[in-house]
């Protein structure tokens, strides 16, 4: 009885913490950019025209270019994600499967800096001259040729960002997916064998049975998406004009305009609130998506509980 009272005053301990430190984070946001919001806040999330010399705070295109890159760099890592996890855990050769999780990891713990500067200096002017010019060829395509209608070719650009950002967040969803997979029950792997099963409805049961743990590493990659700063900044283009559903188009989003104008920002108030409150949003955004993510997979885990 002693004991578990300890740990139940250690675990009250550890919530309250918890709980603290996010109003230590959240509080002050608030407080801060709470007469901005009743002034400016309509705008912020209805308009597209950011002039903050001119005290016109529209941050729509901000909060759209956010979801923009997160959706397309999410969608990207999702399948690499899964395969890196299962080449860690079923494809390969014994001897190689320590090595693949060690390289997954190592990637994960590049800084973003680092990728931003790799992406800037190499991988941004290659895809300008060999992959970029192909993609503006569809852009006369019906539908899809919108993401690549543009009227100049940069190197930076939102689909330069989602492909350096889509690499950065693999690693965060495949250990998760690793992890899930390495914890399958070896008595179902035997019964799929024992039934005259093969690797690939091994495989297939797996993933089946780690549904809702593929879920929970993609959500946490695209959260992680939604919050990178450097390597977007560095890359994105950093166009604050109305936002466009393009690919080969600059670009901004909430934490690119951030780490671009916080300096400048400080001389005025009104647009140093103006970010605060874009980071209260991208706050919101994060736990609607977290919430998302627990609710499709509680849903998940009850449908598979009750098949």
């Amino acid at each position: 009885m002693l004991r578990e009272r300890k740990l139940r005053i250690i675990a009250l301990f550890g919530f309250a913490g918890l709980i603290v430190a996010v109003l230590i984070l959240v509080v002050p946001l608030i407080i801060n950019s709470y007469d901005f919001l009743l002034k400016y806040g309509k705008e912020l999330i209805s308009s597209m025209n950011w002039n903050p010399p001119q005290n016109v705070y529209g941050g729509l295109q901000f909060i759209l270019g956010t979801l923009w890159v997160t959706f397309w760099s999410t969608l990207i890592a999702m399948p690499l994600s899964i395969s890196l996890a299962l080449l860690a855990t079923e494809l390969s050769p014994k001897r190689l499967k320590t090595l693949i999780a060690g390289l997954t990891d190592l990637i994960a713990a590049i800084p973003s800096v680092v990728y931003g500067y790799w992406g800037l200096v190499v991988f941004a002017p290659l895809l300008a001259t060999t992959v970029y010019p192909y993609l503006l060829n569809l852009s006369k395509l019906p539908i899809i040729g919108i993401l690549f209608s543009t009227s100049v070719i940069s190197p930076q650009c939102v689909l330069t960002a989602v492909l350096v950002l889509s690499l950065m967040i693999t690693p965060y969803a495949t250990a998760i997916i690793r992890n899930g997979y390495e914890m399958v029950p070896k008595d179902l792997v035997e019964a799929v064998y024992a039934l005259g099963g093969t690797k690939w409805d091994v495989i297939k049961m797996n993933l089946s049975y780690i549904k809702s743990t593929i879920i929970a590493g993609v959500i946490i990659a695209a959260g992680r998406a939604m919050g990178e700063t450097m390597a977007v900044t560095m890359l994105i283009g950093n166009n604050v004009g109305p936002f466009k559903p393009c690919l080969l188009c600059r670009g901004s989003t909430i934490t690119s305009v951030v780490a671009n104008e916080f300096e400048e920002a400080l001389l005025n108030p009104y647009h140093a609130k103006a970010l605060t409150a874009l980071i209260l949003i991208l706050i919101i955004m994060g736990s609607l998506l977290l919430a998302f993510g627990r609710r499709l997979g509680k849903k998940l885990v009850e449908a598979e509980i009750i098949a």
